[in-house]
């Protein structure tokens, strides 16, 4: 579940004139089930949820507390120790993990639908918690920030009562940190601070029945497509109804009509060899994250001794993911589209690091990882 659906089941409920809590995992020792930055929105007499906080009865404890708060505004934060027990319900982590609530009523409609829409457009900023002080205890989306000045954020007036906020002693901005992160910073000021990220682009060229696939599968997994073919009978709406951006262009033109940058994913599916090599010759030269391209081992072969011999660097070549996709000995269509759709998404989250190893017990009874 992305922050995305949250954010915007959020401005639904709030429309609708119910309180919602939020719950974010702001802080893990050891193991947890959660991982820092995992949310879940609560809402509703019969305590509805989205997202996850990690699961088990940790999570059900905080969403009976959550349900409990939704009567009134405000924040609290929870702390769970996994003692590492087995006969403990709460789990055999061993770790301990600390989760913010807060609560919201309509008031608060504006903050979530400017998050919601900044993600759907494509924007970037942050989204910062005040902890402490709790009489300045308020939730702020910056837009476009590359620091966020907490102060400011503290001195500026409540809008429900008028009162000045309690004024901190003059705290310096903050870098937006590439991960959620909770800060204490000077007068006991604690935030907690997530960048707010554009969801990753995947341009997906070539509009045949793999692609439908790919489209559908990447949008299930919160990626933003667009499909680029220059066949209007193929690339159209009504086959591509989950497409972000349908571009019917020549393949020779097409990159002067789409925006690649370091959060776009490039997947090369057309209906033949040349337009393959027409599109990732310009694809190796862009700074997608990811450019990969199907074929067989000898195709792959091919094409990159072509665009070698055309002055295209080794270097540069070597970024190609081909053949595409994780190696799950895929058939169909849509076998083979979950191939690649599974790598787009260990390059976004683990770029390339290798796969997590499982764990084995050994003949002799002991725990180790697999070679």
């Amino acid at each position: 579940m992305s922050d995305f659906e949250i954010y915007k089941k959020a401005a639904v409920v709030l429309r609708a004139g119910e309180n919602v809590a939020l719950i974010t995992v702001i802080s893990t020792e050891g193991s947890t089930p959660g991982k820092v930055g995992y949310k879940m929105l609560v809402w509703g007499q019969d305590a509805q949820t989205l997202g996850t906080v990690g699961g088990g009865l940790v999570e059900a404890e905080v969403i009976d507390m959550a349900k409990r708060s939704l009567s009134r505004t405000g924040n609290q934060v929870f702390k769970f120790t996994f003692d590492g027990l087995t006969n403990n319900e709460r789990g055999i982590c061993g770790g301990v993990m600390e989760l913010l609530v807060e609560t919201f009523d309509q008031k608060s409609l504006p903050l979530f639908q400017d998050l919601a829409a900044a993600i759907e457009n494509g924007q970037k900023g942050a989204l910062v918690s005040i902890i402490s002080p709790k009489r300045a205890a308020k939730k702020v989306f910056v837009r476009d920030a590359e620091q966020v000045d907490v102060t400011a954020i503290l001195v500026t007036r409540d809008q429900e009562s008028g009162i000045r906020m309690l004024t901190p002693d003059r705290c310096s901005p903050i870098p937006v940190p590439e991960k959620p992160e909770r800060r204490t910073l000077q007068g006991g000021v604690e935030v907690f601070i997530e960048p707010v990220l554009e969801e990753p682009m995947v341009f997906i060229f070539g509009a045949g029945h793999l692609s439908y696939h790919i489209c559908r599968y990447a949008k299930s997994v919160n990626f933003r497509v667009t499909v680029c073919d220059d066949r209007a009978e193929f690339a159209n709406k009504s086959r591509f109804a989950d497409a972000d951006n349908i571009i019917v262009e020549s393949f020779e033109t097409v990159f002067d009509r789409i925006d690649v940058n370091k959060n776009s994913y490039i997947v090369i599916v057309t209906r033949g060899h040349q337009s393959d090599q027409i599109v990732l010759e310009k694809a190796v030269k862009t700074n997608a994250k990811y450019v990969g391209m199907i074929g067989s081992k000898k195709k792959t072969a091919t094409i990159l001794k072509r665009l070698q011999e055309k002055g295209i660097p080794q270097k540069v070549l070597t970024r190609v993911y081909s053949p595409i996709g994780i190696s799950i000995g895929a058939v169909t269509p849509q076998e083979i589209a979950l191939s690649i759709v599974c790598e787009l998404t260990k390059i976004r989250r683990l770029g390339e690091t290798p796969a997590i190893k499982h764990m084995r017990i050994s003949a002799r009874g002991r725990l180790q990882e697999e070679k």
